[in-house]
């Protein structure tokens, strides 16, 4: 017998919840927090592969009566930032509140704060409305639901009481279910939208066919949002290499899914592989 769907409210005390602020916190573009921030949620199912590796999980939810599709993040390492950095970028780098740079929740945050500012959103990429923090009881209702569920917690967090342990961050966005359609015309508007993100300085960095759903583009968890440190740490090169990556990436993707047309995102596709060389940081 299916078991049965809780909605479990989203209030972590019996006093008044202030509103969220804009995430994140630094220099830049920020998220506002999802309108219905307070309400309960009902999980129907999950939408994701339960990678070991993945940086999230989707699930298919009903809030306040609506359909969204609710993408909740695992938990980040911060030691992971420093990675790729030599000794004198770290030096420039603000180490301070790096992840608010490099985790993925944030580098999301970033991506469609930017898009909802230029009044884009649901445009050019799948419609945000905005973040949520889920109190760590929804973890044990998911893994009750969906099996096991690794959230990449440290250990000394589950030492604590549930209701001490830090919040899930999450992102709630139209749930989209069409599938993509791999034909000449609507490789032309996919390549509009791409080529209007960038010229906003957001560089998804990871343009693959699974990152789109109904032709949109639906992850930005490795973008990287202008401003952004590492352009003012990077030599040139490299820079230009970051900036050219979704590029290749859009080409490669077309090629590989038989679209037949002469557009090219990148042109010069013998320099583009010596660019995407010096991606890694």
């Amino acid at each position: 017998m299916p078991q049965k769907r809780r909605k479990l409210s989203n209030k972590t005390s019996k006093t008044e919840v202030a509103k969220p602020p804009p995430l994140p916190q630094c220099e830049g573009p920020k998220l506002d927090p999802f309108i219905d921030y307070k309400s309960g949620i009902t999980f129907l199912r999950l939408l994701s592969d339960p990678h070991p590796d993945a940086q999230a999980f989707v699930f298919e939810v009903l809030i306040g009566g609506k359909s969204y599709a609710l993408k909740a993040f695992k938990y980040y390492d911060d030691e992971e930032d420093l990675l790729g950095l030599a000794d004198h970028e770290r030096d420039e780098a603000p180490l301070d509140h790096l992840d608010y740079y490099c985790d993925p929740f944030y580098n999301e945050c970033r991506a469609y704060g930017k898009l909802i500012e230029k009044d884009l959103n649901g445009q050019v990429a799948v419609r945000c409305h905005g973040y949520l923090m889920l109190s760590a009881e929804y973890e044990n209702e998911l893994d009750d639901r969906f099996d096991y569920l690794d959230w990449d917690r440290p250990s000394e967090e589950y030492e604590k009481p549930v209701s001490s342990r830090s919040p899930r961050r999450a992102i709630v966005k139209d749930l989209v279910l069409e599938e993509n359609i791999w034909k000449p015309y609507i490789a032309r508007r996919m390549l509009r939208d791409l080529r209007k993100m960038r010229e906003l300085g957001i560089y998804a960095m990871d343009i693959k066919p699974e990152n789109y759903t109904g032709n949109k583009l639906v992850d930005f968890s490795v973008a990287m949002t202008l401003p952004h440190f590492i352009f003012d740490v990077k030599p040139a090169f490299q820079i230009q290499g970051y900036m050219n990556e979704d590029l290749g990436a859009f080409d490669a993707m077309m090629q590989d899914q038989n679209v037949k047309t002469k557009q090219r995102a990148f042109r010069d596709y013998d320099t583009m592989k010596k660019l995407r060389s010096y991606k890694s940081w």
